[in-house]
Formats: structure tokens, sequence, C-alpha cells
């Protein structure tokens, strides 16, 4: 008996291509690129806001590690906690609605988590920061990616069950 390998699957799979795969692959393309709008739009507005409430000092620029130093004596402890909070608000938003605009699993939700991390990681070059905050934040978004996720899927399941009840 021979073994199959995950590649033999796969290229099983690309050469059975038919036009039910286009509509799968592009609804998981479209449900992780609009997951992944919503939640950097909502980080975005969360971290306005953030910019709002605790402004940088005039004249510091995060350019010279001197002038980083510096800021980082001055910023205020409440912005190391709400950064996170920041990231799994976004991360949970952006995962569940990945998930109930693809209504096919999970999965969308957390490739729109790996790629959120990626971009709290970008952003957060930009930011006071240390490296407490770079290690918690793909923690922090791989669980409120799997949440969101799951709870996407709850509510797209409790609809089919209420559609079906209804016929």
């Amino acid at each position: 008996m021979a073994k199959s390998s995950f590649t033999d699957h796969f290229q099983d799979w690309l050469s059975e291509w038919d036009d039910t795969k286009t509509r799968q692959v592009l609804v998981v393309v479209l449900a992780v690129l609009s997951g992944l709008l919503i939640g950097m739009l909502v980080y975005t507005i969360a971290k306005y806001v953030l910019d709002q409430m605790f402004p940088f000092p005039p004249g510091i620029y995060m350019v010279d590690a001197e002038q980083k130093a510096e800021l980082m004596k001055t910023v205020a402890s409440q912005v190391f906690i709400i950064i996170p909070l920041t990231w799994v608000v976004g991360t949970l938003v952006g995962g569940y609605f990945s998930v109930v605009m693809g209504k096919i699993g999970q999965f969308p939700a957390w490739i729109a988590g790996i790629l959120l991390t990626a971009y709290f990681w970008i952003d957060l070059l930009h930011l006071p920061n240390n490296m407490t905050l770079f290690l918690l934040c793909p923690v922090l978004t791989g669980i409120c990616a799997f949440a969101g996720g799951w709870l996407g899927m709850y509510m797209v399941a409790q609809k089919s069950v209420k559609a079906q009840a209804q016929v």
C-alpha cells in the first residue's frame, strides 16, 4: 500500500479543479480580507482614541534611542494595558466577521488573526513598547482569533438551526 502525503493530496485536489472549488477559494479569500479590514479598522479607531487620551509629549520623536528611552519614562502605564486591549477587540471583531461572512468554518478567523498579528507588530514598532508587548501580541491575538472564530461559528450555527426550525 502506497503512503500518501499532504503534497499528493494537494496535487490531487488541484488537478480536479472545478467551479465549486473556485467559489470556495474566493469565499475564503474575501472572508479573510473582510475580517482583516474590519479588525484593522477597529484597532485604528481604538488607537486614535488612545492617542487622544494619552498624547505624546511635544518635541519627542521616536527616531533616536535616547528619545525612545525618555518617552518610556514619561508614558502612562495605562498605555501598556490599553494597547493589548485594542489588539483583543480588533482581533475578536475581525475574526468574528470573517467567519460570519465566510460561513465555511473557523479558519478564516485564524488566518485573519495571523495577518492582524503581523499588522500589530509592524504598528508596534512606532509606539513606545517593550519586549513583553512583542511576546504578548501573538498570544493574545491567537486566543482572540480562536474565540472570534468560535463565536462566529456559533452564531452561524444558531442562524442555521433557526432557519431549519421555521421550515
